[in-house]
């Protein structure tokens, strides 16, 4: 029984030290919403003959959830299989921010769209 305690306690250790030494994954939240907009694609002289092209581009907020001020924060999507992204250059600890990606043109109304990753610096 004394040792089965000593193994919970060290799996327990460990899953602790684990949390602890990747907690950096957790230093940025990022929640994001597509926003898709159709655009005019024809031509005054010539016949729609083509399916519409829409603009689609993802509008959120990014949070520092460590106690450290990062910088250069990367935040790269793709939609309908395109990368877009888009930049904060400072995020001081707890603080929130919106940020607005490029554009991308797709043929679909509701593409799908996913985080890629969320890069950035430390501020030292």
């Amino acid at each position: 029984m004394k040792s089965f305690i000593i193994v919970v306690l060290i799996v327990a250790g460990a899953y602790f030290g684990y949390q602890q030494y990747f907690a950096s994954a957790d230093t940025v939240k990022i929640t994001g919403n597509i926003l898709v907009s159709q655009q005019n694609n024809y031509n005054i002289n010539a016949p729609q003959v083509s399916t519409p092209l829409y603009i689609a581009t993802i509008q959120g907020t990014a949070q520092n959830t460590s106690s450290k001020p990062i910088k250069n924060v990367f935040i790269k999507y793709t939609i309908s299989g395109k990368n877009t992204s888009a930049m904060i250059f400072n995020l001081n600890p707890g603080e929130q921010t919106s940020y607005t990606t490029k554009t991308v043109k797709t043929r679909g109304k509701n593409p799908p769209f996913h985080l890629e990753n969320v890069l950035y610096e430390d501020s030292n």
